[in-house]
């Protein structure tokens, strides 16, 4: 099974030092690269849906706790289950990326009217449909 994932930040600010820029296909500059090293799935059902992706899509486990969170990758995609943190009714999804240089992409944002909020590590923030998407400098790790 082959998964695809990409994030496409071009409409960010370019506002950052020249050697952390990468360039696009037109060679114009654009935002920092983003690293996506996490897409979080919360749930209830953390034994079902953490075997599911393990069982049948053939997830490899890659650090575990057993009844609290699994980090796996799924073709390439890092993929964590854990077990809802509030005791939602439902599930729902973090995007964890890192990126050097956050400042240029959270004045983008804020400029934008995007609320931006810090919590603990992570600055946090919402795509137009309102999934999070929480940003570091580097991949954190809560355990």
């Amino acid at each position: 099974m082959r998964v695809a994932f990409s994030i496409n930040m071009t409409s960010l600010s370019s506002l950052v030092p020249e050697e952390e820029m990468h360039m696009d296909d037109n060679a114009s500059a654009v935002a920092p690269k983003l690293h996506c090293y996490s897409l979080t799935i919360f749930t209830q059902k953390w034994r079902e849906v953490r075997d599911f992706y393990v069982e049948i899509l053939n997830a490899r486990v890659t650090s575990e706790r057993e009844d609290r969170y699994s980090e796996m990758d799924l073709g390439g995609l890092p993929l964590t289950i854990r077990n809802a943190e509030h005791g939602e009714l439902v599930t729902y999804v973090h995007l964890y990326v890192s990126a050097k240089n956050c400042e240029t992409v959270l004045k983008t944002l804020r400029s934008r009217g995007i609320i931006v909020t810090t919590v603990g590590p992570y600055t946090n923030f919402r795509d137009p449909e309102g999934r999070v998407i929480k940003l570091s400098e580097q991949k954190m790790v809560i355990v």
